[in-house]
């Protein structure tokens, strides 16, 4: 299953219950908003994304107002740290149903250091968007995980449990990462 990330290109674009201009219209996705499409239904999409209240979004719009997007690793020109991210594949324990308290995860490793040799305090940012295939659908959920270090000469490492707590039932045993990364700052 391809999982794809699209930028809003239009002042603001209608989000649909459905695929079809005749749709209940749930809000307006604002320009520039950076969305993931779940699912394409010839010229209709279904997208999926955090609004400015953190908010999840689901619904329909039309595709020819969104534009394809290559994701990158963040990079700050001016950061006085240095990160490296890497992850396993991500984990399902337990049986079929994956539930609100899920047993689904993905383990984020990262070592970072600062490239000026001072010790002092990183906070470290660490996310992650997921996909859960369903029956009928998938079902895109994002998680993110913040901590606090002390930097040593050595820098600091550890791992991020990233769960993908979901708040309904769904009948799936995968869970597919479309994207994850962490950032480091003061």
């Amino acid at each position: 299953m391809a999982v794809d990330f699209y930028m809003v290109m239009v002042d603001s674009l209608n989000v649909r219950q459905g695929p079809s201009h005749s749709g209940h219209i749930i809000t307006k996705a604002p320009q520039h908003q950076l969305v993931l499409e779940t699912r394409r239904e010839g010229d209709w999409s279904e997208i999926f994304y955090l609004d400015s209240h953190k908010a999840n979004v689901k619904g329909w719009v039309y595709n020819r107002y969104i534009q394809p997007q290559t994701l990158t690793p963040d990079t700050v020109a001016e950061s006085v740290f240095a990160i490296n991210v890497s992850a396993a594949q991500p984990v399902c324990e337990g049986r079929s149903m994956i539930t609100g308290g899920s047993l689904c995860y993905l383990d984020v490793t990262f070592a970072v250091q600062s490239k000026t040799g001072q010790q002092t305090d990183v906070q470290v940012n660490c996310w992650a968007d997921f996909v859960v295939p369903g029956r009928d659908s998938v079902t895109p959920v994002q998680a993110t995980m913040t901590k606090r270090y002390r930097l040593t000469p050595e820098g600091a490492s550890d791992t991020m449990r990233l769960k993908a707590g979901l708040k309904q039932l769904l009948d799936s045993t995968t869970l597919n990462v479309a994207y994850y990364n962490c950032a480091a700052g003061q």
